[in-house]
């Protein structure tokens, strides 16, 4: 083969294939997060707050119990976390009342998460240095370094859609609001590492976050 056609075959290999791996996974975002069966149980919850009742309704699509499954999932040893924030929109966004309740929700959502995924730390250098002090700072820092907050752009699609993120070694948390196209008031685990807080309102979202931070404080039984 002439070098010149090998050197520009060579290239096309090198182009086209990344732009195939990562139109594939975009195309397999949905399905990645989105329930491919029924639900095994479905446990509906009311959940007062600020003088109103939310409903919402908890799946279960792995054990059977929807408790479980949030515990389940929240609570395994994972390597790093990432918490997907919501459209790109809300970067920037300021003053307006969705902005103000996404930024309550995502607040709420990353203390929740980092207080679970840094108990295993914690536990550790507990062993390791003997002091709860010592121990303490050093969990932090561990799990500030293994949290990642990225919101639903082109790139995270991808990795999500490939299973890069979303797996039983990589924690994947979403905040499907109005503006990610939520349908209904609910919460689920599609599949191991993947956990999905759907709301209509954002109000509704942040409900939600606070109902998980119940769920996982064995306060719900």
């Amino acid at each position: 083969m002439n070098k010149r056609l090998l050197a520009l075959v060579l290239i096309i290999v090198l182009i086209v294939t990344p732009l195939v791996v990562a139109f594939y996974g975009y195309s397999n975002y949905t399905k990645a997060i989105e329930p491919q069966k029924k639900p095994l149980a479905v446990k509906p919850v009311a959940v007062p707050f600020e003088g109103r009742t939310y409903p919402i309704m908890l799946e279960s699509y792995l054990t059977g119990d929807p408790l479980v499954d949030i515990n389940m999932t929240l609570r395994s040893p994972y390597e790093r976390a990432t918490i997907i924030l919501g459209d790109p929109s809300f970067k920037d966004c300021k003053g307006s009342e969705a902005c103000v309740w996404r930024v309550r929700t995502v607040s709420e959502l990353g203390a929740t998460i980092g207080a679970v995924f840094g108990v295993k730390y914690y536990v550790e250098d507990v062993v390791k240095s003997g002091s709860n002090e010592t121990a303490a700072y050093k969990a932090a820092k561990e799990t500030t370094e293994r949290i990642d907050n990225r919101y639903l752009a082109f790139i995270p699609k991808v990795e999500i859609g490939l299973g890069l993120i979303g797996n039983k070694k990589h924690l994947l948390v979403i905040l499907k609001g109005p503006r990610e196209g939520a349908e209904k008031n609910r919460i689920y685990c599609p599949k191991p590492g993947v956990i999905v807080l759907e709301g209509t309102t954002e109000d509704t979202l942040f409900v939600e976050v606070l109902l998980v931070k119940t769920i996982i404080s064995s306060q719900v039984k």
